[in-house]
């Protein structure tokens, strides 16, 4: 059996999510480890079998197959320009970068190789997700008119972990635009974003802000409400839902338990899970054997660079919506 050796950025939670979801290919060897944390780094190599190494050696290695970026947003762009210069596959975490003219240099540099550059977009890979879009390409529901998704984390970070963020709408929000249109295969034409720093003024001492609601128009004409927001006392707080002229599907929130306790005081059942980590384990399996599966395959991936470099100029009009506190066509 062939061996395809991968060189992973990060040692961190999501790092970590990955290289442990990646050995459930037995094809694939995680061979590298590059991380600023000594400390990190070795944990995760003596883990899983892999070596500590600096930059110059993971990019220097011409037997590597691929490169798995999952460090924070600000290093994205470097790590996937050096990566641009090998043949290897490349996964990359979202978004691109920060700066929407960086990330349009990145795509630059990968010109020829878009396609063979996953992003982290692990919500294409729920398996509820994936039922609701089946059923709307079924034409269930008919054409889809009104869209409701609703996004929102269980608590809120402190204002000194959120300095190096790219913020809500960069980070966090563009998951969400990027499963608006894969999810109708339609492209955004006209966004208008209200946001405040409802939870937490302080977030506005480092430019930040903690609620978003986002109305978009998508160019075949469907109406899409975004809500996001850092807080929601219930817990992680992810629902779909889509009207259609024949009727509606939805998804609701995923619980450890579907049992629901009706007696005289009243009727009681589990919170949604606390953490995207909860939430999404599924998809984030899935997502990273289905790159698996592409490096094993030479294949094409999906979402590529392009579906990255969409999500965040969808991004980039809502933050320029809040700022003039206007519509913003694309």
């Amino acid at each position: 059996m062939t061996r395809f050796r991968i060189c992973l950025f990060g040692a961190g939670e999501m790092a970590t999510t990955h290289a442990m979801n990646l050995s459930a290919d037995p094809r694939m060897e995680l061979a590298f480890v590059v991380d600023p944390s000594a400390e990190r780094s070795g944990a995760l190599a003596a883990a899983t079998g892999a070596r500590v190494v600096d930059t110059d050696t993971a990019f220097g290695d011409a037997d590597i197959a691929a490169y798995i970026i999952a460090t924070p947003p600000r290093t994205h762009a470097d790590y996937l320009q050096r990566a641009a210069q090998t043949q290897a596959h490349i996964f990359c975490e979202k978004p691109i970068d920060h700066d929407i003219d960086r990330a349009r240099a990145c795509l630059a540099a990968l010109k020829g190789r878009e396609a063979y550059v996953q992003m982290g977009f692990n919500r294409r890979f729920d398996p509820h997700f994936i039922a609701l879009k089946q059923a709307i390409g079924a034409g269930k529901i008919g054409t889809p008119e009104q869209v409701l998704i609703i996004s929102r984390d269980a608590e809120a970070p402190p204002v000194a972990g959120f300095i190096h963020s790219s913020g809500l709408l960069k980070e966090t929000a563009v998951h969400d635009y990027d499963l608006i249109r894969w999810l109708l295969e339609d492209e955004v034409a006209e966004v208008y974003v209200m946001a405040d720093a409802l939870i937490n003024p302080d977030y506005l001492t480092v430019g930040q802000i903690d609620t978003t609601t986002a109305t978009i128009r998508m160019s075949r004409g469907t109406h899409v409400t975004v809500l996001n927001s850092l807080r929601a006392a219930f817990g992680y707080d992810q629902r779909l839902e889509v009207l259609g002229t024949l009727g509606q599907a939805a998804v609701g929130n995923v619980v450890g338990s579907q049992l629901i306790l009706s007696t005289q005081s009243g009727v009681t059942g589990e919170k949604p899970h606390f953490s995207y980590f909860q939430r999404y384990a599924e998809a984030y399996r899935a997502e990273i054997l289905n790159f698996a599966a592409a490096v094993a395959d030479v294949a094409p991936v999906t979402p590529d660079a392009i579906d990255g470099l969409r999500a965040s100029e969808i991004a980039e009009a809502a933050i320029l919506s809040m700022q003039s506190r206007r519509p913003i066509s694309l």
